[in-house]
């Protein structure tokens, strides 16, 4: 049933459930799950096993009265037969156009940003028969697609005009922690994505198929840093490969364009046609620090 009590916002419970009331502190989440691919008139098939995790800052702007939040986020792509084994993949075969070692572009989103009005109410709704309450936030995505330009270079990769797509979550906390006003350190999360095929995938002739991505998390506990991620992969990356994801950028900032898959696939074009062996994400130059 939906909670009829207290109203919740965005910049009241979300800001508690999602992030932490400490403006400067890093708060992890991290999941697992499957990605499926359907394509019109052919039945679904679970095509990866996924591993990622975001860590995020917030912040509640008093001037414009807003929830200000910054993050990076990692997903990776597994053998759909993942276990606890667990292998990042770097190539793959696609099983319907038998195009083979298919460089695998994992998903390295820096920054991801959103300004959101925090006089929102959420969406709450209580177990009447137990002590949890789950916040759901839904997120339709219809915009211009970054792959779509007038010399169709990218349309082996992606032929739509548009990018469709939505994020749906569902956080679930104990009833008694929406009461308070402190940052609630015991949430569970359910991920829902809906997008087109990944760029990756090679799959333009098919612009009508699309992914699932049904993925289960947890929030880390307040004052974990990327080593309590309990995903092995996930660590070694960080530590190996990107270690600036072992933190969220420091503020939100407006100048700074958001990076999706779309636009980070765009982007490093050149190195995914020039380079197949290449490693990814990019691994960072860390010979400076």
């Amino acid at each position: 049933m939906t909670s009829t009590g207290t109203q919740h916002t965005i910049g009241d419970t979300l800001l508690r459930l999602r992030y932490s009331t400490d403006s400067k502190a890093d708060t992890f989440y991290e999941w697992e799950g499957s990605v499926f691919a359907f394509l019109p008139g052919q039945p679904p098939k679970k095509v990866f096993h996924c591993v990622g995790m975001n860590v995020a800052r917030a912040e509640l702007d008093q001037q414009s009265n807003q929830l200000k939040m910054t993050s990076r986020e990692l997903t990776y792509y597994l053998a759909p037969d993942s276990g606890a084994e667990q292998v990042k993949l770097d190539k793959w075969d696609n099983p319907w156009t038998e195009e083979k070692d298919l460089p695998v572009v994992h998903i390295a989103n820096d920054p991801v940003q959103m300004a959101l009005p925090a006089k929102v109410p959420l969406t709450v709704r209580t177990n009447p028969y137990g002590t949890t309450s789950s916040i759901v936030t839904e997120i339709p995505l219809f915009y211009p697609n970054p792959l779509a330009t007038e010399d169709g270079v990218y349309d082996a990769y992606d032929a739509n005009k548009m990018y469709q797509a939505a994020e749906c979550f569902t956080f679930k906390c104990d009833t008694k922690d929406l009461a308070t006003n402190d940052t609630i350190d015991k949430v569970d999360v359910n991920w829902t994505r809906v997008s087109p095929l990944a760029p990756f995938m090679k799959m333009g002739q098919y612009p009508d198929g699309h992914l699932v991505y049904h993925c289960t998390g947890y929030k880390l506990p307040a004052g974990s840093d990327y080593r309590a991620l309990k995903s092995p992969v996930l660590r070694n990356e960080i530590e190996q490969i990107v270690p600036s994801y072992a933190h969220a950028p420091p503020t939100y900032d407006p100048l700074v364009r958001g990076v999706s898959s779309w636009s980070y696939f765009k982007q490093h074009f050149d190195r995914y046609k020039q380079h197949p062996d290449a490693t990814w994400p990019i691994p960072e130059d860390t010979s400076s620090s």
